[in-house]
């Protein structure tokens, strides 16, 4: 991750040097220009959330004019209206774009992104990052150029909750962590292939499609129920995998060193060309200097951690519907959720223990990006930190989430190197990635050609 300290030096250099894509700095307290692309479901509530944040809206962008409008009824000033992300970026100087935010569906995620990165803008962007791990990839090699605020939208990474449950890991409250389950009980099945209809009309569909090749329109596809099919989402693996596995990654240092050349598993319910699986079951075995593997476990789609229910049928209560995280130490066990925590037995959680290393509270994770924003454009030696989901360091959880996806589509064990950001057991997986439609992919041509 990228400290103040060096995120703040390399702003001044940047910007001393002109290399900030040929912007002028701005004054500290001038408002931050966000165009938003993606406005409806969860992009109203990351609408909300710049607004909250103190961020001026510059423009707004969604392929369904329905959304779009409900979006301009709001009071966003003189928000400009586009339903082509393409025409936005190449229009984002004359509205004087400091950040973009992207929340569209997971497929467009990395186009998106990338062209904000390659434009030299700030973005944030929806779990899951990408949709496979070659976009990540890319990502990754577009965010370590451009040196700008990144920030992955894992919300809950700035609740209290998240960080008390951190300090308890690394205090050692409950020994030596030896493994993590976590789980969700919701699941996004099937892709069904009909009934075939039109799509609706205030839906550009050709637009929506994005990269993705031309398939009939099935019906209720759009505005969720993508991510029931891999040519457009993740599962529920993707979509809920980074804001869970987030805290153990984040509690237990995994960073990519750390994370090493894993082993990844997967059990799913069905493999299909076409639609996600009804549940899965995945883990990742993780190297340590010294004894067995840490290892992570994930259950969707109404599976369950055996260790939560045979623990809770010993104690006689219902820690599974309770809780969605368990770690399991060498004394005893942290149980979590969004908003609370538990360690069992009592008598561990009653034992003395050293004061805690505290993690400062967020000032909201979209502020953190805004005021990062703030830092970057005007090369002040500010108090802003680095926006704490930034992309070094979303793109290993996002890897690590995806890797599950592919082990289970795969159907047997992989080993996937965080380092080289690739698998590397030998064995060829099949091929599911199609080419992008011209002038979708994320070659420097095709990103260039859209910005001019």
């Amino acid at each position: 991750m990228l400290h103040r300290r060096d995120f703040l030096t390399l702003s001044t250099a940047l910007i001393a040097s002109g290399c900030l894509a040929g912007r002028k700095p701005k004054p500290k307290d001038a408002p931050v220009r966000i165009a938003q692309i993606g406005v409806g479901g969860r992009g109203t509530e990351n609408l909300n959330g710049l607004l909250g944040a103190g961020a001026e809206i510059a423009a707004v962008c969604d392929v369904d004019s329905r959304m779009l409008e409900s979006a301009l009824r709001r009071p966003l000033q003189d928000a400009r209206a586009f339903a082509d992300m393409r025409e936005l970026f190449a229009r984002r100087h004359e509205l004087e774009l400091d950040g973009v935010l992207v929340s569209t569906a997971d497929h467009t995620h990395a186009f998106a992104t990338a062209l904000a990165l390659r434009a030299g803008l700030p973005v944030y962007t929806e779990k899951p990052l990408t949709r496979t791990i070659e976009e990540s990839r890319r990502l990754r090699e577009l965010a370590e150029a451009a040196q700008v605020p990144t920030q992955l939208g894992t919300q809950i990474h700035a609740y209290e909750n998240y960080r008390r449950v951190v300090e308890l890991v690394r205090s050692g409250a409950i020994g030596t962590v030896r493994s993590v389950d976590t789980w969700v009980p919701k699941g996004w099945c099937c892709g069904p292939q009909a009934p075939i209809v039109t799509p609706p009309a205030t839906l550009n569909y050709d637009l929506w499609l994005g990269p993705a090749q031309m398939r009939p329109y099935v019906k209720d596809l759009h505005p969720s129920n993508w991510r029931k099919y891999w040519d457009y989402g993740t599962g529920t693996l993707g979509d809920m995998g980074c804001h869970m596995l987030d805290l153990p990654v984040w509690a237990l240092g995994l960073d990519r060193s750390r994370l090493g050349v894993a082993e990844v598993r997967a059990q799913v319910s069905g493999v299909d060309r076409n639609g996600t699986p009804e549940w899965t079951e995945a883990s990742w075995a993780i190297a340590q200097t010294e004894g067995d593997p840490l290892v992570l476990r994930w259950f969707d789609g109404g599976r369950k951690s055996p260790t939560a229910q045979e623990l809770g049928a010993k104690d006689g209560v219902n820690y599974h519907e309770r809780f969605t995280i368990l770690f399991q130490g060498s004394e005893g066990f942290l149980w979590a959720n969004y908003d609370e925590h538990l360690i069992t037995p009592a008598a561990v959680a009653a034992k003395p223990r050293a004061a805690l290393e505290r993690i400062a509270p967020s000032p909201g994770h979209y502020h953190e990006w805004i005021e990062a924003i703030r830092a970057w454009r005007s090369g002040a030696q500010g108090t802003a930190e680095a926006p704490l989901c930034s992309f070094s360091r979303a793109t290993t959880l996002n890897e690590l989430v995806l890797s599950g996806t592919v082990a289970g589509r795969a159907g047997r064990a992989l080993r996937y190197d965080f380092g080289a950001s690739r698998f590397v057991d030998g064995n060829p997986l099949p091929a599911w990635q199609e080419t992008p439609r011209a002038g979708w992919s994320l070659s420097d041509q095709d990103l260039d050609r859209v910005l001019g």
